[in-house]
């Protein structure tokens, strides 16, 4: 969720862009990247947000108990899940606009194929 903050901090700090001469094209693209973000359901968010609290304690008392590989699968599909969440959707939707020099500051969690994205590499327990 820091992640998500970042965005909105983001999306906050326009008029200091604007203060420093930004691209009339930028900010434009800005204020729409902020509008489209603004119809996203902050219920959804917010339940979205306790859902993450609750599955990363439950991931850390799995760990923490060496049931590593119910721990992996747990994060897996809570990922998987995350991917058509609405919200989430809209949230890609709405920084496609993004100018391609903001898009680095943009939370990895956004991109769909990061999310999708084969881990098995890695494993969550190692991780946190």
């Amino acid at each position: 969720m820091r992640k998500l903050a970042m965005v909105f901090f983001l999306l906050s700090s326009q008029a200091v862009f604007a203060q420093q001469g930004m691209d009339p094209e930028i900010m434009q693209q800005l204020q729409e990247m902020t509008a489209c973000i603004s119809t996203i359901d902050q219920d959804e968010m917010k339940a979205l947000e306790k859902e993450s609290k609750n599955i990363e304690a439950e991931v850390k008392g799995l760990c923490e108990s060496g049931n590593r590989d119910k721990a992996q699968e747990l994060v897996m599909e809570f990922r998987k899940n995350m991917v058509n969440l609405p919200a989430l959707t809209t949230m890609r939707k709405c920084t496609e606009v993004m100018p391609g020099a903001l898009k680095g500051m943009l939370p990895e969690i956004m991109s769909a194929e990061k999310m999708l994205k084969d881990y098995s590499d890695k494993h969550v327990c190692d991780e946190i």
